[in-house]
């Protein structure tokens, strides 16, 4: 019992301290403008379409953006300035057509076969309007809730 008791310890601080990490910001040291989103269709056949995230916003500061939430998703957020505005963006695409997998007890029946990505879950209720962003500062992540994500024109590549 008294084992138990120890190894119940250090659980729940770890399962507080996680939860505790992914607390979102009140205040950051960048001011969004706008946020978009627009469809992506179109392009090379069986390639799947996505959604491309545009956030402008205004810092005194370089900041390092890490990764974008939305719609059920976490991608990698790139930076980069487009004249005087600062953007940071990401790709969501949609997964593709899945492929019939061969599994087989010989190795080499089985080349050709790839992973499918396995849906992950994000620490955050986000609505359909809403997306979080992460950015670092000091070493340390931090996460602010963006919204109202408009919706844009649906982009068609070709």
């Amino acid at each position: 019992m008294k084992l138990l008791k120890l190894l119940s310890i250090p659980l729940i601080l770890l399962i507080l301290t996680k939860c505790a990490s992914y607390k979102l910001e009140n205040k950051t040291p960048f001011k969004i403008i706008s946020a978009t989103s627009n469809a992506r269709v179109g392009g090379m056949p069986g390639s799947p379409g996505g959604t491309q995230v545009k956030i402008i916003y205004t810092s005194e500061n370089k900041i390092q953006f890490d990764s974008i939430y939305f719609q059920g998703k976490k991608v990698k957020a790139s930076n980069f300035d487009s004249g005087n505005q600062k953007i940071v963006s990401a790709n969501i695409y949609h997964s593709a057509v899945k492929k019939d997998i061969e599994m087989n007890g010989d190795a080499k029946k089985e080349y050709g076969n790839t992973l499918t990505a396995s849906k992950i879950t994000i620490p955050f209720k986000l609505k359909e309007d809403e997306l979080v962003i992460s950015y670092i500062i000091k070493n340390k992540t931090k996460y602010y809730k963006v919204r109202p994500v408009k919706k844009g024109e649906t982009i068609f590549m070709q």
